[in-house]
């Protein structure tokens, strides 16, 4: 048999890929509940953090685009979650803040996160690893981005 010329159990990409797209459709079956995606339920654990931010502060906290990120807070406005302030100190600018709703669906889906961590039981050593690998990655790629 001939040696295949790309070895997807080796490729560091590939292997992110799939291992995103795997978590994220292991999230769905419980964000459904509150229908939410997973990009939605990113944005709200960002608000969660931080309430009444501006835009550009969620999308550095995501790494989602305006383009992304618009339509992801368009719909959590639609669904109660979330308003959009004008912000004191600048006019022109939008502040994204939690509504009652929203502040309320925390401790609704407050197990979610945690069902993910021990399904995958990783020790802290492990999740540290990964952490300290995703993020070597994400610098390296924003660098050439620049």
């Amino acid at each position: 048999m001939a040696k295949k010329e790309f070895d997807f159990s080796t490729m560091v990409c590939f292997l992110l890929n799939s291992t995103s797209n795997a978590m994220i459709r292991d999230y769905r079956p419980q964000l459904i509940e509150f229908d939410l995606t997973y990009p939605q339920y990113l944005v709200m654990m960002t608000l969660w953090n931080e309430d009444a931010i501006l835009i550009k502060e969620i999308s550095k906290e995501t790494f989602f685009d305006s383009g992304t990120l618009t339509p992801i807070l368009k719909r959590l406005e639609s669904k109660n979650y979330i308003k959009r302030v004008a912000s004191q100190e600048d006019e022109r600018a939008k502040l994204i803040q939690l509504t009652e709703e929203g502040i309320n669906l925390k401790e609704k889906t407050a197990h979610i996160f945690k069902d993910m961590e021990c399904k995958i039981a990783l020790s802290e050593e492990e999740q540290a690893q990964i952490v300290k690998i995703c993020n070597k990655i994400l610098v390296k790629l924003e660098v050439k981005e620049s």
